[in-house]
């Protein structure tokens, strides 16, 4: 079995435009990234966190959309995007402005069912 760090690799290899990788806990910790070196990622995760604890309500409560599945946010420079794993992970990736993001929506979803099985 694959160990986090690299089945993080692996995402960030996998992806053009990548950056980093990280796997958080709704906490707002990083449990493991990619590269270890990355020490904004931590405070990208925090605040990640807070968004997505908002929009969780957001989105099923005043919305009655259903559950929150990703979240994308995009600047100038940089796109994060979030996949939720379960009620208490999630998986982040940070590109520059040309990442492919749609490669990261389909890598992500395979590398969120290993980290999983690797977490619990």
């Amino acid at each position: 079995m694959q160990d986090l760090e690299e089945i993080l690799a692996q995402l960030v290899h996998g992806v053009d435009g990548s950056l980093a990788a990280a796997v958080a806990g709704m906490d707002g910790l990083v449990i493991e990234q990619s590269p270890r070196e990355s020490t904004e990622l931590a405070a990208v995760v925090a605040d990640l966190t807070n968004a997505i604890t908002g929009l969780k309500g957001t989105v099923s409560e005043h919305l009655g959309a259903g559950s929150l599945n990703e979240v994308i946010v995009t600047s100038e420079r940089r796109i994060v995007y979030a996949r939720l794993l379960d009620d208490e992970l999630f998986c982040v990736l940070v590109m520059n402005r040309h990442g492919n993001l749609g490669r990261a929506r389909l890598l992500t979803g395979d590398a969120g069912k290993r980290i999983q099985g690797t977490v619990t």
